[in-house]
C-alpha cells in the first residue's frame, strides 16, 4: 500500500482514517477538500483541481487521497494500488457531520479541516441520498477494479479499527 484513495460520503470518517493511515505508513495525505476550497464560499476551477491531482500522481512515489469528488475519481482510482471505500449508513454519516460541526474548532492550520461541513439543506440532502445516488456507481467501479487493485470496503467502526490494527 503506497498509493491509496479513500472514498465515501461526507461524515464517513475519510479524513480521520487518512490521517491515521498516513501516520502509520509514513505517507503524505492529500485532503481534496483542502485543495478544492479556497475559502468557505469559493473553490478552484475543475481544470486546476484535475491538474493538481495529476501532478501529485505523476511526481509522488506514494500518496493518500482523501475525498470522493466523482468528476476526478477515475484518475485517482487508476493511479492507486489500494482503494478504501467507507460504506457507512447515511444516518451515521449525518450524525458524524453534526457532531463535527458542533465540536470541531475552526483551526485553519488543521490539514483535515473539511470546508464543506456547512449543515445546510443541500448538504444534508446529499448525505441522506448518497446511497441512492452514488453508492451503486462506486460499487460498479470497484467491482471492475477488484482483480487489479486492493479494494477495502469498510461498513462499520469495528471493521475500520480492525483494518487499522492490521497496518504495520
Amino acid at each position: 500500500m503506497e498509493k491509496i484513495t479513500i472514498i465515501g460520503s461526507g461524515g464517513s470518517g475519510k479524513s480521520t482514517l487518512a490521517k491515521k493511515l498516513g501516520e502509520k505508513l509514513g505517507i503524505k495525505v492529500y485532503y481534496l477538500n483542502k485543495i478544492w476550497w479556497k475559502n468557505e464560499k469559493e473553490h478552484i476551477s475543475e481544470d486546476e483541481f484535475l491538474k493538481i491531482q495529476e501532478n501529485i500522481i505523476r511526481n509522488e512515489d506514494s500518496f493518500i487521497f482523501d475525498g470522493y469528488y466523482p468528476k476526478t475519481l477515475d484518475i485517482r482510482l487508476d493511479a492507486s494500488d489500494t482503494i478504501i471505500y467507507l460504506d457507512f449508513p447515511p444516518v451515521s454519516n449525518l450524525k458524524r457531520s453534526v457532531k463535527r460541526s458542533l465540536t470541531e474548532k475552526n483551526d485553519e492550520d488543521d490539514p483535515s479541516l473539511d470546508r464543506t461541513e456547512k449543515l445546510n439543506k443541500e448538504y444534508i440532502s446529499w448525505l441522506l441520498n448518497f446511497d441512492r445516488t452514488e453508492r451503486s456507481k462506486i460499487l460498479d467501479k470497484l467491482n471492475k477494479l477488484k482483480l487489479e487493485k486492493r479494494i477495502v470496503i469498510i461498513d462499520n467502526d469495528n471493521k475500520k479499527d480492525l483494518f487499522l490494527e492490521t497496518i504495520g
